[in-house]
């Protein structure tokens, strides 16, 4: 049965400016006196992970280089080198990507496979960055958390060191639990569940504080924390001390466009767009057909995203008229064309899909996915979360209703996200801070 009052995105394609041009129109600017006072720092920016963990810091990067700093981007080769790209590029020694594709999502393998699989990716990449600092001597060093050695190394060489929390687990607050913890809890215990990932962290060895000490450096603690999360979905926590800031998302525009085929895919008729991202977990042919068919039993054409592995499409389905199916997609020209979504709930691409207005489900496989997820619903912005071994068509059915009633709400966070200017927002944060 069709979607009541459903009716297909307005079709407007391609984009002619950069993407730093486009930033430059629309974000905040800090005033000119204090932005010369600052001068020319020297930034080390770096990452590990999937898309969602390096398109936040090429976002930075970007507005970085964009204000005139020597910016250098470390990164592994899951995110491609840009030869166009205003900053210069350092690239880490392993794959995210390669690694999801041998080794899958499960939590206990990973925990079981730790020493002999996880640690010497892991290690390799704390070495590599390391190096990097020790030779460039920033003034300034952003991080993703997975980098356990970059406060470190970065306070050995005089840097300032910034943790990019990319999605809100390690400061503590009253306000809400720890991302990975989905659940309403009493203020006193929301704190008290940041001691978990403390816990967490001691348990595999602390890397960072071990690392301090092994070097006679005085701390492994972050300067500056900035979660580059949006305002609509986590407002800033009351009791945040005052070098901790919620800055709003970091992305940037892309000038990439639909391919021919895609463009007339969209064009008529509506769309639910299914993607997992870097998730590769259980029967990922059942997953396409059970979502394939609550499409069409809701009247809809199905694009589905294979990205890593999360969903391949078997032969007798990938013939369809009414499915497409691609290995990845250019959020920025795509999603303003879809009606519905169906994602595992990653933080970059729950950003993206509240960006662009669209309603959708979240089947979370792992780590802070189901706490976005229940985020989503506790903000009336989403139904609860599916399993991704969900094999009802009916249960998917029902959940993309319920999400279609949430569009009121969703295209109002929409509107609250178009006024953040997150990259510009911890920019001015960073520039303040070392200034200070």
């Amino acid at each position: 049965m069709p979607l009541e009052g459903l009716e297909p995105p307005t079709l407007s394609l391609g984009r002619n400016c950069s993407s730093i041009e486009l930033q430059r129109l629309t974000r905040k600017s800090l005033p000119a006196p204090f932005r010369a006072s600052v001068g020319a720092m020297k930034i080390y920016l770096v990452t590990m992970g999937s898309r969602g963990d390096h398109e936040p810091f090429r976002a930075l990067a970007l507005e970085a280089a964009q204000r005139g700093h020597d910016v250098h981007f470390a990164h592994t080769t899951d995110l491609a080198a840009d030869p166009q790209a205003p900053y210069t590029e350092w690239e880490l020694p392993g794959s995210i990507s390669a690694f999801i594709a041998n080794q899958g999502v499960s939590v206990i393998k990973a925990l079981r496979e730790y020493k002999e699989v996880s640690l010497p990716l892991l290690q390799g990449i704390w070495d590599a960055s390391s190096k990097q600092i020790r030779d460039l001597r920033p003034d300034v060093v952003v991080y993703h958390p997975k980098i356990q050695s970059a406060p470190v190394i970065a306070h050995e060489v005089g840097a300032h060191a910034v943790i990019a929390e990319i999605v809100p687990m390690l400061t503590p607050t009253r306000e809400f639990a720890a991302a990975g913890i989905p659940l309403s809890l009493p203020g006193w215990l929301n704190r008290a569940s940041y001691s978990l990932v403390d816990a967490g962290i001691a348990a595999f060895g602390n890397q960072a504080k071990n690392l301090a000490k092994d070097l006679g450096v005085s701390s492994w603690a972050p300067d500056q924390v900035l979660c580059p999360v949006s305002l609509s979905l986590v407002p800033q926590p009351a009791d945040w001390p005052d070098n901790a800031l919620i800055t709003g998302q970091w992305w940037c525009y892309s000038s990439e466009s639909l391919d021919d085929e895609l463009a007339d895919f969209v064009r008529s008729g509506n769309v639910l767009c299914a993607g997992f991202g870097s998730m590769k977990h259980g029967d990922a042919d059942s997953r396409a057909r059970v979502i394939v068919a609550a499409a069409r039993e809701l009247g809809m054409k199905a694009l589905l995203v294979t990205g890593w592995g999360g969903m391949s499409v078997p032969e007798d389905l990938a013939a369809s008229n009414d499915l497409l199916v691609r290995e990845s997609v250019a959020h920025e020209a795509l999603l303003p064309h879809v009606s519905l979504a169906i994602h595992h709930g990653g933080s970059g691409t729950v950003h993206a899909f509240l960006r662009a207005g669209v309603p959708s489900v979240i089947m979370p496989f792992i780590a802070d996915q189901p706490w976005w997820a229940w985020r989503l619903h506790a903000a009336g912005l989403g139904p609860k979360a599916l399993s991704p071994n969900t094999r009802s068509t009916a249960a998917v059915v029902t959940a993309l209703q319920q999400a279609h009633l949430c569009r009121q709400a969703v295209s109002a966070a929409s509107r609250a996200m178009a006024g953040e200017h997150g990259v510009a927002t911890a920019m001015e944060a960073i520039e303040a801070s070392y200034a200070a």
